[in-house]
């Protein structure tokens, strides 16, 4: 009998344009969001209103995460 392996996602609120929707997602670290939602690396990323360059920050269920590329405006990811 094959093992089964439960995969634990968290609820989180990502902004996109001018409004955070809801994403639910794996990563419990900066770095591990960054690759999951496919994050630029020269992007900043804020998380609850506080910036934060450390990949080793974690991710909790209900953060708020903004992230904006630094040689371009915007604010919202291409997901």
């Amino acid at each position: 009998m094959a093992e089964t392996e439960t995969v634990t996602r968290i609820k989180i609120k990502v902004l996109n344009g001018g409004n955070f929707d809801e994403k639910k997602v794996v990563s419990t670290t900066l770095g591990g969001l960054k690759s999951e939602l496919n994050i630029p690396p020269r992007s900043s990323v804020s998380i609850n209103a506080v910036t934060v360059e450390d990949n080793n920050h974690p991710i909790a269920e209900g953060d708020m995460i903004a992230a904006v590329e630094n040689d371009k405006g915007g604010g919202k990811l291409n997901k």
